[in-house]
């Protein structure tokens, strides 16, 4: 009987993970299309009446940093397997977003748009809300340390 309640918990688990794993939506990104990177910041103890959107973070960003030839750069072996590993659990949620990365190809047009709550785990990634999960956010944030802070 023990063994089989842990078997049928054990299945109900795989499944549930399963699921999940189908769920997740990637980046969607070749990493070698993106040439430029933008991160946008609202710093979180700036109190806001309303959560901001991505379109407002756009609007009210107070610091923004842009990596021109990322592929050239120091930081494009930390960036290029966080592209791959990327990915959005959709929720559907609305998260206030303070944090966003923004990926550009070599003719200037926005490939990606990652928007990130203040802790990293929420946001949206190219309009779908939900969980998120890769490096970026750490990566974008440990950027942003000693000038946004």
């Amino acid at each position: 009987m023990k063994n089989a309640l842990a078997l049928a918990l054990l299945a109900l688990a795989f499944a549930t993970l399963s699921a999940k794993t189908l769920t997740a939506k990637p980046l969607g990104v070749a990493p070698e299309q993106v040439q430029r990177v933008e991160i946008l910041y609202f710093p979180e103890r700036v109190l806001v009446r309303a959560a901001l959107s991505p379109e407002r973070l756009e609007q009210l960003y107070q610091y923004k940093l842009e990596i021109r030839e990322v592929c050239e750069s120091a930081e494009w072996q930390r960036l290029f397997p966080l592209l791959r590993e990327t990915s959005v659990e959709p929720s559907g949620h609305a998260y206030d977003h303070r944090t966003a990365v923004l990926l550009f190809d070599k003719e200037g047009r926005r490939i990606a748009s990652m928007y990130f709550d203040q802790f990293g785990a929420g946001g949206t990634i190219n309009g779908e809300s939900g969980t998120i999960s890769g490096g970026i956010y750490r990566w974008a944030k440990s950027l942003l340390k000693g000038v946004a802070g």
